[in-house]
């Protein structure tokens, strides 16, 4: 004889089983062992295993469990169960039901299912209903509401068994299971996978969906899917300045104001540190994109109080609409992202509209980079060297090395078109390196350059560094080269801006006999002041002024001053870009002897004997 099992916690109970287990204690009622009238189970996946099937029969099949063995099981069970007749109405209620609502037991039996279950759609539960009458459905899920004793309202994952047809059951079996935790943690996984936890914006992946959804819509809507990229001018300094939680303090308020721009018609995303989409269906998107990206400019611009600090800060916008500017949603981020870098580039506060021409360039720039990558261990640069001529004598005063490209397919490429390319890509250092290794060695070999200085192309984050001073004291000693041979030309531009990093190297090339010249002279970044701190050898006067003589007095004007003003310090002034004899006569008649063009000699490679 088999000996009973003690009866489990309610928390142990195995959940409800399929037909087939129904069927099978409904082969052990024939020996009088499970009173169905009081019986049910239920099977759900988040319950614990059911029993094998054998282990089930042999004990069923023993006569040892009497009806009110089952009718503990059911009852003990946290599993609601209810048995449903043909016309929807209940017949019988497990013990939990009461637990759970504190009303009295069987106080539901009688009364229609659906009056008792808060279900969305009762429609579609009354038409299952009456498909498992007919047995045509076997088996139905559905989740439903109810009020437990407290008055708070939960969500049941309900498991409808159609046993209607099997003469001992005559009835619906369903078992439903508390699913409200589960749901709650599922709407905050869904919400946290398509919000920013920082902001509570729509994160990327939920803009995304959004805009292709309207694309798809396009045609029905007659609306123009856009977006409109904003970026944060200067964030990182308020994050150098203050911290990142004053940072992020600013983020969360900026978000706040453009989501009440428009909250009905207007989506807003972060995609990430400080870029924030705006996205919207226009009717005329010409017009009403940019009057939403001027107000979104607006409200940037309101001073934030954060962490007892008052932010000031302001933003660019680039502008990219459906389907000029891309065909998915993913192309129009890419747009007026390109469109963005314009806005950035013509100055803060600014928008910009995506630009067919820009996107080309940006490609090509990337394309570049790449390309840059196999550029130098190919050895595919040439150093090229052109003479600056004191035409007085005729005789060559130096020569300015110039970096070319010799490029697989475009051919030998000008340094102005890649150079921003090679900043990008991280290059600037190992190619300074090379020039001045290539540039020293030609120097020493040529015939006619190694009788005269020479001019290298310096970038502000080479001379910015600690040790470029000794590293090129160091590159010059190993050529044998005297450094009183070496001219070192940064641009006007970058002098300015690294001028205040920059004194300690200055001073130690100075030291040595090395002379500093000022590209591109009065380009529109001139200031004087470092004319007389620092110990400036020569200026280049920019080849933009000397393009103009003949055609603009006021520019001969500017260029007669700065003669003389360079004479007056005692500077040296070189002309750049002299092509004809007209702009060498003046300049040569203003004091200007110093010259450099295609009128006294192009860029070349240095001639080598034997090579």
């Amino acid at each position: 004889m088999a000996l009973k099992p003690e009866l489990p916690e309610a928390s142990d109970i195995v959940d409800l089983l399929d037909v087939e287990e129904v069927r099978a204690m409904i082969r052990a009622s024939e020996h009088g062992s499970v009173d169905l009238d009081t019986w049910t189970l239920h099977r759900s996946q988040s319950m614990l295993p059911v029993p094998p099937r054998d282990a089930l029969s042999f004990t069923a099949g023993a006569n040892d469990f009497s009806a009110s063995f089952w009718h503990d099981v059911v009852d003990r069970s946290a599993a609601i169960t209810l048995l449903v007749d043909e016309s929807g109405t209940i017949i019988f209620e497990s013990a939990q039901l009461s637990r759970f609502t504190g009303m009295p037991r069987n106080a539901r039996v009688g009364e229609a299912l659906l009056a008792v279950l808060g279900v969305p759609n009762v429609g579609t539960i009354n038409e299952a209903i009456a498909q498992m009458a007919q047995g045509a459905l076997a088996r139905a899920t559905f989740d439903f509401t109810l009020d437990n004793a407290e008055g708070e309202q939960r969500t049941f994952m309900a498991v409808a068994v159609n046993a209607l047809h099997e003469s001992h059951v005559g009835a619906i079996v369903l078992t439903a299971h508390d699913i409200s935790d589960r749901k709650t943690l599922e709407t905050k996984l869904r919400h946290n996978a398509n919000h920013d936890s920082l902001t509570g914006l729509s994160n990327r992946r939920s803009a995304l969906r959004r805009l292709n959804a309207w694309i798809r819509d396009v045609k029905q809507s007659r609306a123009t899917p856009a977006v409109l990229l904003l970026d944060l001018d200067g964030f990182k300094s308020v994050n150098d300045a203050y911290g990142h939680a004053t940072g992020d303090a600013v983020l969360v308020e900026i978000a706040g104001r453009l989501r009440q721009i428009d909250p009905e018609n207007v989506g807003v995303a972060r995609l990430g540190g400080d870029e924030i989409i705006l996205y919207a269906r226009f009717v005329n998107a010409e017009v009403d994109a940019p009057s939403i990206a001027k107000r979104a400019l607006d409200e940037i611009r309101r001073p934030v109080l954060a962490d007892g600090h008052w932010i000031h800060i302001s933003a660019s916008v680039g502008i990219a609409a459906y389907p000029q500017s891309g065909q998915s949603a993913d192309e129009l981020i890419r747009g007026a992202d390109v469109a963005l870098h314009r806005a950035k580039a013509a100055g803060r506060g600014t928008l910009r509209w995506f630009d067919p021409e820009a996107a080309a360039r940006q490609r090509e720039a990337v394309t570049l980079r790449s390309e840059l990558t196999n550029a130098l261990p190919s050895n595919e640069f040439r150093v090229y060297f052109q003479p600056i001529v004191a035409v007085n004598t005729g005789l060559v005063h130096s020569h300015e090395t110039l970096l070319r490209w010799q490029h697989k397919t475009r051919g030998l490429l000008d340094a102005s078109q890649f150079i921003e390319s090679v900043e990008s890509a991280g290059l600037t250092d190992a190619l300074t390196q090379w020039v001045l290794h290539e540039s020293f060695a030609q120097a020493r070999a040529s015939l006619v350059i190694s009788t005269r200085p020479i001019a290298i192309n310096i970038s502000p984050r080479s001379l910015q560094r600690a040790d470029f001073a000794e590293r090129l004291l160091t590159s010059l000693r190993a050529a044998a080269i005297d450094p009183t041979q070496i001219e070192i030309e940064i641009t006007e531009e970058d002098f300015v801006r690294a001028a205040d990093e920059v004194p300690a190297n200055i001073t130690a090339l100075h030291s040595v006999g090395m002379r500093i010249i000022i590209d591109d002279f009065g380009r529109g970044f001139s200031n004087f002041g470092y004319l007389a701190r620092f110990p400036v050898y020569a200026i280049k006067i920019d080849r933009s002024y000397v393009s103009e003589i003949g055609q603009s007095e006021r520019t001969e004007t500017l260029i007669g001053a700065l003669v003389r003003l360079a004479d007056e310090l005692g500077i040296k002034a070189i002309g750049e870009g002299v092509e004809t004899h007209e702009q060498s006569d003046f300049l040569v008649h203003h004091g200007c002897i110093l010259q450099q063009g295609f009128l006294h000699g192009r860029p070349r490679p240095a001639f080598i004997p034997g090579s």
